[in-house]
């Protein structure tokens, strides 16, 4: 099943929690050192036998675990592999010292070489999350077209698996550039996360849903039929027809949309499919906009 995308305020608090987890590991330095010539203790959380669980890293890690799971889940089991291991290290190197004996070599050895490799593991999930959050529209929330070649392909097989054609749905805000010299750009920008919020009410979590650029969007539907996939874009325009945005105090403004829908074919690349719904959405508002036009199948080649 596809993955939706992380929204973006999800992965930039993943990036703070991973900078902080990687700044109090740093840290430990100091404490184990202390621990080592003076003889203190380095702290509870760092004794016990469960004391990767205890650190502030390791409660936030197992707060957002299933979060982190969705970037990279191999990379982040690797995380907590080796965060347990080094805290276990740790445990036997403190215990050591207090108790008045010398830290053992394979201690000091795995507490060495789990660090770099959790480090290194956090710098790798961190730079992941990046470019993640580079890839995601910051005004509305949605993934820009860099990842809808991978998103198609996968719907492509889902639908398959599931006995469901594909569809790819272009939509097209109409005379959306006059909300912006009417009222401003920041009057548009409110308009267009009241667009994105309305469809996200009729598309289903699962459906991947990009901002292609400017007013204009793309959305991926796995239908068992063309009625099927007309009723979910219909409703999508009737949903905007019904609800209003104050794009001002006092002053609601109705935004509608023109949909190009086309049914994507066995082996048809994105590309195609998108230019024959684009065609469909220009004939759509050569007709009077506000309505859903089905594109032509294109010839089944041999």
């Amino acid at each position: 099943m596809l993955q939706p995308p992380l929204p973006i305020e999800v992965l930039n608090s993943l990036l703070a929690g991973i900078d902080a987890g990687i700044q109090a590991h740093l840290a430990w330095n100091q404490r184990l050192l202390r621990c080592a010539l003076l003889l203190e203790s380095p702290g509870d959380e760092m004794l016990r036998p469960q004391s990767h669980l205890l650190c502030r890293f390791g409660v936030w890690f197992l707060r957002e675990r299933s979060q982190l799971d969705k970037v990279d889940a191999q990379l982040v089991a690797g995380i907590d592999r080796a965060h347990a291991r080094m805290h276990q290290a740790v445990r036997g190197l403190c215990l050591a010292k207090l108790g008045g004996q010398a830290a053992s070599d394979a201690d000091m050895g795995a507490y060495e070489r789990e660090q770099s490799a959790m480090v290194a593991r956090l710098s790798e999930l961190k730079h992941l999350i990046e470019t993640a959050t580079s890839r995601i529209d910051p005004l509305t929330g949605l993934p820009l077209r860099h990842g809808l070649e991978a998103a198609f392909e996968q719907c492509r097989r889902d639908a398959r698996r599931g006995g469901n054609q594909l569809f790819v749905a272009m939509i097209d805000l109409d005379h959306f550039k006059s909300v912006n010299d009417r009222f401003g750009h920041q009057a548009g920008d409110v308009a267009l996360r009241h667009v994105v919020d309305r469809l996200r009410t009729v598309l289903r979590e699962s459906d991947p849903f990009f901002r292609f650029g400017g007013e204009e969007f793309v959305a991926l539907l796995r239908c068992e039929s063309e009625a099927a996939a007309q009723t979910v874009v219909g409703r999508m325009l009737d949903d905007l027809r019904v609800h209003a945005v104050e794009v001002q105090p006092g002053l609601p403004l109705t935004i509608t949309a023109t949909i190009g829908l086309a049914e994507v074919r066995a082996q048809e690349a994105l590309d195609a499919a998108i230019a024959r719904a684009d065609h469909a959405l220009l004939e759509g508002k050569l007709h009077g906009r506000d309505r859903v036009v089905v594109a032509q199948l294109a010839p089944q080649s041999d």
